[in-house]
């Protein structure tokens, strides 16, 4: 899927990305996406690309690391960052 390369392609050395999966129905897709390392930069990339497909009914749903789960479509760029942000001290 196109989320996981951008993904990919934005990962900084040591960085991993977990599976991203497809759910699809007749109105929209739903993008799940297991996170190892969440950090500005990825929730950035997630960001722009959900913002770019909303208006297409796509969701994004993130589990991070931790066991939280993020729902794209409820937050604003700078919560989504937060969010990441928070997750990642907790994993340290």
């Amino acid at each position: 899927m196109e989320l996981r390369a951008a993904l990919a392609a934005n990962a900084g050395p040591g960085d991993e990305v977990g599976p991203v999966e497809v759910q699809r129905s007749a109105e929209m897709a739903i993008a799940v996406i297991g996170l190892v390392f969440a950090g500005v930069g990825t929730a950035k990339t997630i960001w722009d690309w959900w913002r770019s497909r909303r208006t297409q009914g796509v969701t994004v749903t993130v589990l991070l690391g931790d066991g939280t789960r993020v729902e794209v479509s409820n937050l604003n760029e700078g919560q989504l960052e937060i969010a990441f942000q928070q997750a990642e001290s907790r994993e340290r």
